[in-house]
């Protein structure tokens, strides 16, 4: 007889889920601000209304407050939460709105 383990058993320990839902947003070029002292060139994959995710070439120190200028919102500030190789993951200080970020949109279509 097999038994069907719970979905929460294969969860590492300190796991915690996402607390919003992320949306790809292709490989969007940004400019990301770590203290607002220098620039790193990111691109960024997937936003959600709490963080983001990106690739990013260079080093960004973990727990780095950075600044994130998002088309349609401006300016966000985030923490960098983790970076593994050239992946790295922020969560915003504040949620913003998926509704007005330009990388979320729905496109129009010409009539």
């Amino acid at each position: 007889m097999s038994r069907k383990s719970d979905s929460h058993d294969d969860r590492p320990p300190g796991f915690q889920p996402r607390r919003s839902a992320r949306v790809s947003v292709g490989d969007q070029a940004a400019s990301l601000n770590p203290d607002n002292v220098y620039a790193v060139e990111i691109k960024v994959q997937n936003v959600s209304s709490a963080g983001f995710m990106a690739e990013c070439a260079a080093p960004v120190r973990i727990g780095s407050y950075v600044s994130l200028d998002i088309p349609g919102i401006g300016p966000v500030q985030a923490q960098v939460r983790w970076q593994i190789g050239a992946k790295m993951g922020g969560m915003f200080l504040d949620p913003i709105s998926l509704a007005h970020c330009e990388w979320t949109a729905v496109k129009a279509e010409a009539a």
